[in-house]
């Protein structure tokens, strides 16, 4: 796909509707993860309505096997590393095909189109196979206030302005993050764990982090002629109605978000060519 109709079409919406879920493999591979013990939180889960700080968070399993479907970092780089170029993010069929025969010019014994951890050695690529564990540490203790954490949330976030968008993305800054995955960071960050969302989900074929973010039970809600800096900004596509992307609010008149090219900062508009605000806003913290 060549790079500006790939840039275009990421521009146009940072949700685009992928393959059909991964096979059986890619779920065994994957667990779902559990909801985490809140380590270091001055209260239980069941204690409370919305999530509370902690100051760990739970590891995450990484090392992902690349199956049908799956999205992120760790695609980018076989795409590349197989001279495919600037392209979406995905294991799509042009991609299988590429690692397919890669495989058997290689003779390994897997031959499938499937990276697993033979596959990522044999392509030479310099990261570790379970680099995508990555996860931000949180850097408050319990008793930050909710304006410090605010505070936290969005100084990480603007670290990764300039990042290149990546769809599926969500790590390190140089590796490059979608709209998701930088506010699941920038959560973890300023000590929230918003589990069942993880790293680890982020990359399935049809998991949407940033609905599922939107409609977190444990996660509070205001409408969105309240909002205030810190609060997390949703879209919907206007063809289906879906929540397709999320941002962080600045205060001001003004987003950060990962979306496009890169992650930058964007006045607010509550509606866009493709795209249509929602009428709440999701306030992780105070």
């Amino acid at each position: 796909m060549p790079m500006t109709f790939r840039r275009a079409l990421a521009a146009a919406t940072s949700i685009a509707v992928l393959s059909a879920a991964a096979p059986a493999a890619a779920a065994a591979a994957h667990p779902t993860p559990t909801t985490p013990a809140l380590t270091g939180t001055s209260q239980t889960a069941s204690a409370t309505k919305y999530l509370q700080p902690v100051t760990q968070i739970t590891p995450a399993k990484g090392c992902v096997v690349l199956t049908a479907g799956m999205n992120g970092v760790k695609v980018r780089l076989v795409q590349r590393r197989l001279g495919m170029g600037s392209r979406w993010e995905t294991m799509d069929a042009a991609t299988r095909a590429r690692v397919k025969a890669f495989q058997k010019a290689k003779h390994l014994k897997r031959r499938d189109g499937v990276v697993d951890a033979d596959t990522w050695k044999a392509l030479g690529i310099r990261e570790d196979f379970c680099f995508d564990r990555w996860q931000a540490k949180p850097s408050l203790p319990l008793t930050a206030t909710g304006a410090q954490r605010v505070a936290t949330m969005i100084a990480f976030a603007r670290g990764y302005l300039g990042a290149e968008y990546v769809w599926g993305g969500a790590g390190q800054r140089k590796y490059g993050v979608d709209c998701s995955g930088l506010v699941l960071q920038a959560l973890y960050a300023a000590g929230l764990e918003p589990a069942p969302v993880t790293v680890d989900k982020h990359v399935l074929p049809q998991y949407r982090s940033s609905l599922e973010l939107y409609k977190h039970p444990r996660l509070k809600r205001v409408p969105r002629s309240q909002m205030r800096r810190g609060d997390l900004i949703f879209y919907t596509k206007n063809s289906t109605g879906r929540v397709n992307h999320v941002a962080v609010y600045l205060g001001k008149g003004r987003l950060l978000e990962a979306k496009g090219e890169d992650v930058h900062i964007a006045k607010v508009n509550r509606r866009l060519p493709n795209q249509t605000m929602t009428s709440k806003v999701v306030r992780p913290f105070g």
